[in-house]
């Protein structure tokens, strides 16, 4: 047994390693003093190995940067010589990590230069930004560390090719920064190199390298209303309406940095399914959000699901605060065919750092409220076989046929005719959604120059519903193979639901709602629009009246049916929760846009 006196001793010593090892320093700059592992339970052992070697790779990391790294394995030789295992374990691994790193810096030095023939050189391994003032065009200094580190790893020039034929083919003329005025490209009075007007005869353009280019209607002037992301959408064809006049190109995106009022990228656990919507910030679009949101809220979705709206917007909403929300810059031809928004949106979600994390990925849309519990569904989804609800273009001869005229890849596979929700796994939607916008806006720019081709299809409602039939093309494409599942879902116009299966159907798809004939009240919300349904009572609202987002007919009488009774108890409820909705630059006047 150790007397009192060599046990003070033993303590005085260790006490003499723990500041030297707190204290040891390079270029006479001490670091931050470390905290003991057990340092509350009176434990006088040397510091924790894991934090100390954190901490140490950590300060030869700065030191790296001003120059230091050649010193800081010979510092390290003097830091602990009484014998810490902790500094034992630094200077192993700093043997390991920094001589390799050493020799590689060295070699690296002098083969990241290249020379050009008209005279400077450039960096091979990473190319300059641009020398340019701080104007939204660099990429911001309070971005997190692991999303610039990221952009900045994968950073190439950013350029943006017009073309004066469709589909990137004919004259074409490049742009780079070089050719901008802090990023900003006016159109008006450019040429093509044959001397063409560059914007009288532009029909297609290709952006390339790292970041984004914004659209703007007007020449000499910001007036944002699109933008075009080189690591997604390569060649894009353009339209005269909206008329873009002016680009900008931006060296960084905005998905390389979490969006601030997202909350499913901060989670520290990962959720079982997530439901998601695509949509935009209207008055339309508004009072979907809460009802959308609050029926999520009540049908126990939220104790293993989670929920987002994707927005389409250059910006977050006022709602977004409140509505788990991930904004969506615009693609150019979203203006002439809004539902590209939902493949289109999904895309960027995928792109960003906000990235989903859950397996399995459940999409409706807006007007789909749902009343019970999806994890049943979600649970029985797997890599390459989802599930879905029925098409009502299901059976149609046609769906076939349009196949074999547009299909890319699996022409001789049979097309699963599925409607929302679609229940599909995360890695299998990485690949349908490029898919579904590719072949959305092959159906959609056809039907622009084809009329008989618009006509033929139109039992598909090939106009409106090339989305639903982009969707089922790229599964197909993609070769993911659906279970089509009856009664997901039931239609506001559907036969009212039976009772005993309320608890069956997963969601509503609203559209209107119905009182009882013999209710007297309803004659005061009564509906002239929508006489094809007076069989199903008194129509006192329809989401296609601009004042829906206004009045919410209450109480529901006894009688009302399931849809109507489930349409307007969510309007209602869901006000009465979140608040009535304010008035918003973001939310013009008119309700739909």
């Amino acid at each position: 047994t150790s007397s009192p006196n060599r046990e003070r001793e033993r303590e005085r010593t260790q006490a003499r390693q723990q500041a030297n090892c707190r204290n040891y320093s390079n270029n006479n700059k001490p670091i931050k003093t470390l905290t003991t592992r057990n340092q509350q339970q009176g434990n006088k052992q040397a510091m924790s190995d894991k934090s100390l070697i954190q901490k140490w790779m950590q300060e030869q990391t700065r030191k790296k940067k001003r120059g230091g790294s050649s010193s800081a394995v010979a510092s390290s030789l003097t830091l602990c010589a009484v014998g810490s295992i902790a500094c034992i374990g630094i200077l192993a691994l700093g043997i390991m990590i920094y001589l390799p790193m050493a020799m590689k810096s060295s070699s690296s030095s002098s083969s990241s230069q290249v020379h050009h023939a008209g005279g400077g050189t450039t960096r091979k391994n990473k190319p300059q930004t641009p020398n340019m003032p701080d104007n939204g065009l660099l990429a911001s200094s309070s971005k997190s560390k692991s999303s610039s580190s990221s952009s900045l790893a994968t950073t190439s020039p950013i350029s943006l090719t017009f073309y004066t034929e469709a589909n990137c083919m004919g004259v074409a003329h490049t742009i780079t920064i070089a050719d901008t005025v802090q990023g900003n490209y006016d159109m008006c009075g450019k040429k093509f190199p044959n001397g063409m007007d560059l914007k009288d005869n532009l029909k297609s353009w290709k952006p390339s390298g790292t970041g984004e280019i914004e659209t703007h209607l007007n020449c000499g002037m910001d007036s944002y209303w699109a933008s075009l992301f080189p690591k997604i959408d390569g060649c894009t064809n353009f339209w005269t309406w909206p008329l873009t006049q002016r680009v900008k190109l931006k060296p960084i995106s905005y998905l390389s940095s979490p969006q601030p009022f997202y909350p499913h990228s901060r989670n520290t656990t990962v959720s079982d399914y997530h439901i998601v919507w695509s949509g935009e910030s209207s008055r339309y679009m508004g009072y979907q959000a809460q009802a959308n949101y609050y029926g999520f809220l009540i049908s126990n979705n939220d104790w293993s699901g989670r929920w987002t709206r994707v927005m389409t917007a250059g910006q977050p909403d006022d709602l977004a605060s409140q509505f788990p929300t991930f904004y969506a810059k615009r693609h150019p031809y979203s203006r002439r065919y809004g539902p590209l928004n939902k493949a289109d949106g999904i895309i960027k979600w995928y792109e960003s750092v906000d990235r989903p994390k859950s397996e399995v990925i459940v999409l409706i849309d807006p007007d789909n409220w749902l009343t019970n519990s999806v994890a049943d569904i979600a649970k029985k989804v797997k890599r390459g076989q989802g599930l879905a609800q029925a098409a009502w273009y299901s059976g149609s001869s046609q769906l076939k046929n349009l196949w074999k005229i547009v299909c890319k890849e699996r022409c001789n596979e049979p097309v699963y005719a599925t409607a929302v929700p679609y229940f599909i796994h995360r890695d299998d939607l990485a690949v349908v959604a490029p898919l579904w916008r590719m072949y959305t806006l092959m159906l959609k720019e056809r039907t622009e120059v084809d009329q008989a081709f618009k006509q033929q299809y139109q039992g598909l409602q090939i106009d409106w519903g090339a989305e639903m039939l982009g969707w089922n093309f790229a599964c197909t494409h993609a070769g993911v193979h659906f279970t089509v599942l009856p009664r997901v879902q039931v239609r506001d116009v559907d036969s009212p639901l039976p009772k005993n299966l309320e608890k069956e159907v997963k969601m509503i798809h609203m559209g209107r709602a119905w009182f009882p004939k013999n209710y007297a009240p309803a004659e005061q919300w009564r509906h002239t629009e929508g006489r094809n349904w007076n069989y199903r009572g008194v129509q006192v609202w329809c989401k296609c009246n601009v004042t829906a987002d206004k009045i919410y007919p209450w109480p529901i009488p006894e009688g009302t049916d399931y849809q109507s009774r489930i349409t307007l108890e969510y309007l209602y409820k869901s006000r009465e929760k979140f608040g009535v909705i304010p008035d918003s630059l973001l939310r013009p006047r008119n309700y739909h846009e």
